[in-house]
C-alpha cells in the first residue's frame, strides 16, 4: 500500500529533492548506531514499548537538540513532573494528521512561519473531573493520556489549554527529520498507539544564592544528552539512526513521475 505526500522536508525545514530518501541503508549497517555512544534503535523501541522515556537527537544542521519522548498513554503525573523539571516545560503531543482532524485540532495559524514548519495545532486541556486549571503535572498528564485514547472525541477537550498537539507528517521521519515525526514513528514501532509526548531538554545554567537568576543555560546538545541519559538510565538515539532502521525494515521513499514522494511499504 502506498501513501503520498507533496515533498520531503529537509533538515533545514525546506523542501528538498528525494534522491537521498531511497531504498537501502544509506551507508549504515543495519541496527548499528552512527556513534558508539548511542543506543541501538531496537533497544530504544523496546524501552519505549515498556513505557520508558527515550532521548532523540536531530541533526546538528537542524535544531541540534535532544527531546525527551514518551508515549502519551504512558505519561503518568510522576513522569510528567520529571519531564517538566528537566525540560523547557513546553510539552507537545505529536499525532497523525488524521487523528488531529478527527479531534477537530486545526493548525494554530493559517500561514506557518516556523523555520522547520512545525505544525502546531490549537492548544487543549482535557474535560475531566480531575483536571482543574490544566497546567499541573497531573492535569497535563491526564490530558495526554486522554488524547492517546482511541475512543477520545473532540468534545473531550477544551480549547485553548496547556498541551500543544503537533501534526506529524504522513511518512514519518522518512519525510521529515523532526522530533514530531520521530515520536509518532516510535509509537507505531513500539505498539503504543499513535500519540507521543515530547519536550526539549535544557541545561539549568548557574545561579548565585539569593539571586533569582540563572545564567549560561541553554539547550542540551549531544554530549549533554548522552550524559543525562546515562545518569537516569534513558536510552539515547538519533533521528538519522531511526530513519536507517525504518528504511532497512520497511523500505525507503521513491519519487513518482509527478514529483510526489511515495512510501514503499
Amino acid at each position: 500500500m502506498a501513501g503520498t505526500t507533496n515533498g520531503v522536508l529537509g533538515d533545514n525545514g525546506t523542501t528538498n529533492g528525494v534522491s537521498q530518501y531511497t531504498d537501502g541503508l544509506n551507508g549504515h549497517a543495519a541496527h548499528t548506531p552512527a556513534h558508539s555512544a548511542f543506543d541501538s534503535i531496537p533497544d530504544v523501541i523496546n524501552a519505549f514499548a515498556n513505557d520508558e522515556f527515550v532521548i532523540v537527537l536531530d541533526d546538528a544542521s537542524r535544531e541540534n537538540e535532544g527531546d525527551l519522548i514518551i508515549a502519551a498513554s504512558a505519561l503518568t503525573p510522576a513522569k510528567a513532573s520529571f519531564m517538566i523539571r528537566y525540560s523547557s516545560g513546553y510539552i507537545c503531543a505529536p499525532l497523525p494528521v488524521s487523528r488531529a482532524a478527527a479531534l477537530h485540532l486545526p493548525q494554530m495559524v493559517t500561514e506557518n512561519a516556523d523555520p522547520n514548519q512545525t505544525a502546531y495545532t490549537v492548544t487543549i486541556d482535557a474535560v475531566h473531573p480531575t483536571v482543574s486549571t490544566g497546567i499541573s503535572a497531573h492535569d497535563r498528564s491526564t490530558t495526554c493520556r486522554i488524547l492517546a485514547d482511541p475512543a477520545a472525541k473532540a468534545s473531550d477537550f477544551r480549547r485553548p489549554g496547556h498541551i500543544l498537539p503537533l501534526q506529524a507528517r504522513d511518512g514519518g521521519v522518512r519525510v521529515r527529520r523532526g522530533h514530531t515525526e520521530a515520536a509518532v514513528d516510535l509509537c507505531r514501532l513500539a505498539g503504543k498507539g499513535d500519540v507521543g509526548v515530547i519536550c526539549e531538554l535544557i541545561t539549568d545554567g548557574e545561579g548565585v544564592q539569593g539571586v533569582p537568576e540563572f545564567t549560561g543555560g541553554g539547550m542540551m546538545r549531544r554530549d549533554e544528552c548522552l550524559a543525562f541519559g546515562k545518569r537516569w538510565g534513558i536510552k539515547v538515539c538519533t533521528i538519522e539512526d531511526l530513519v536507517t532502521h525504518i528504511e532497512s525494515t520497511e523500505g525507503g521513499l521513491k519519487s513518482s513521475r509527478d514529483g510526489e514522494v511515495t512510501m514503499q511499504l
